[in-house]
């Protein structure tokens, strides 16, 4: 079971993926904020499992709707070193100018440079063209 929580009506679609944000100055105040955004962590990524099409009002997104979200892990490209299962480590982004089949895992958009993340599953090996390091992919969460 995931987390019944609340978001915008342009993001309540499933599988819809996203990462949750601090919660804006409108809703200190607001009604729904136990609902809302402190059920979520800041800077985790969630998808969205099941809509309940439960509408409410909100200041910031006009509206938002009743949804059940996941929390999932990040495929990303790491050195060899840090593919151990249950290992927590600072994570860095992989910049290059190379154009590969890679490079959405190298620069995701999902896990800021310098997040601590936490290996869920190791991958396969990769082979990178723009570093002499061993590379694998794999699915990191963000740790707490």
């Amino acid at each position: 079971m995931g987390v019944i929580t609340l978001v915008s009506y342009v993001a309540a679609k499933e599988g819809y993926t996203f990462v949750a944000s601090r919660p804006g100055e409108e809703c200190v105040n607001c009604r729904f904020k136990s609902v809302c955004v402190d059920k979520l962590k800041p800077n985790h990524v969630y998808r969205v499992v099941k809509v309940m099409n439960i509408k409410n009002p909100c200041k910031i997104n006009e509206y938002v709707v009743t949804v059940e979200v996941e929390e999932i892990p990040v495929e990303v490209v790491i050195p060899k070193k840090y593919a151990v299962e249950g290992l927590k480590f600072k994570y860095r982004k992989v910049f290059c100018d190379s154009k590969c089949r890679l490079k959405s895992l190298c620069d995701t958009q999902l896990i800021t440079d310098g997040a601590i993340v936490k290996v869920v599953e190791v991958g396969e090996r990769v082979d990178c063209p723009s570093f002499k390091e061993a590379m694998v992919k794999a699915k990191v969460m963000l740790a707490d």
